[in-house]
């Protein structure tokens, strides 16, 4: 299962949300039980950010990542080639 950075921040978001909300039941009812579960979620959380992230479609980049340049200066067709010996 792949997941988009997006999916991954809000499903994390949802799970620490969970695990929160059983934190909040267990002092609500003065009971210890809730916090029993309150690692599952939080485990999961572990488990979401491991999954391999989705691939972007081919001739598109993600705005993370900069346009890659091209390593050669352009050159006129019509000019002969530059000799390496004569480089100052």
């Amino acid at each position: 299962m792949t997941l988009s950075p997006t999916s991954k921040l809000l499903f994390t978001l949802v799970l620490f949300g969970v695990a929160v909300a059983l934190v909040a039941v267990a002092s609500a009812v003065h009971e210890a039980a809730p916090l029993f579960f309150a690692w599952i979620p939080l485990l999961t959380v572990a488990w979401v950010l491991t999954r391999p992230e989705s691939a972007t479609p081919v001739g598109q980049t993600s705005p993370e990542e900069p346009r890659a340049e091209p390593d050669v200066a352009p050159t006129d067709p019509n000019e002969p080639p530059a000799d390496p010996e004569s480089t100052s």
